[in-house]
């Protein structure tokens, strides 16, 4: 998470609708790019899903100091979050 500190301005945010085959239709992927100090950018993706009632909702996060690695491991990133499955609900 980006301090509290960085000002709005100073950070990019952009998410999209994110469906998974385990989870369900109800997910987004949320990606942030900010300043970590004066040398290093972070970028971050978050994937979160709201699922049924009794079960806990799943998130999963990751960052990296590269933005352009991020950018080139986005794919493999989403292939990764769709595999995600909840313990007992294997289809």
């Amino acid at each position: 998470m980006p301090h509290a500190d960085i000002p709005e301005w100073q950070q990019r945010t952009g998410s999209i609708a994110f469906a998974s085959p385990h989870l369900g239709e109800d997910g987004v992927r949320v990606t942030r790019s900010y300043p970590a100090d004066n040398t290093i950018m972070m970028t971050s993706v978050t994937y979160h899903w709201h699922t049924p009632p009794g079960t806990p909702d799943v998130c999963l996060r990751g960052h990296h100091d590269d933005p352009e690695v991020m950018a080139a491991a986005m794919g493999a990133l989403d292939d990764f979050a769709r595999t995600l499955r909840l313990p007992g609900t294997a289809r």
